[in-house]
């Protein structure tokens, strides 16, 4: 569990820094409920549009790692996340235009930092024991 939702924080993280998160999200959780099905931890009522059950612990750490990669995954380009864009916009309107590549300069490291720091978070808070 702990290998895959490390892998899915950091698979996610880079997809949602090209792809708008919330789209991304949308198409992940039914892939996820999937999953977690195939694999055995969950019956497969969960697949229902309907299910209003709740899921076991044991998977959280899953929706957990996507959640905060599609979040955190947004900071590493510019067109990331839509905050993104607005504070080039407003920075460009005061004369300092802000370049693709150097927001990837910027960006990129930070994210890689955000989503290692996730990690630890997902680890320790939701996959001790």
């Amino acid at each position: 569990m702990a290998l895959g939702a490390i892998a899915l924080l950091f698979f996610v993280g880079l997809l949602s820094s090209v792809v708008p998160n919330i789209p991304l999200v949308v198409a992940m959780v039914p892939l996820l409920k999937e999953y977690i099905v195939n694999a055995g931890f969950v019956g497969k009522e969960i697949l229902d549009p309907n299910f209003a059950g709740q899921l076991p612990v044991a998977v959280l750490p899953l929706f957990y790692a996507m959640m905060y990669g599609a979040t955190l995954g947004g900071n590493g380009t510019l067109v990331g996340a839509s905050s993104n864009i607005v504070a080039a916009g407003i920075a460009e309107q005061h004369g300092k235009r802000i370049a693709f590549s150097t927001f990837l300069h910027y960006g990129i490291p930070v994210m890689l930092l955000q989503l290692a720091t996730a990690t630890l978070y997902v680890s320790v808070a939701f996959l001790r024991g």
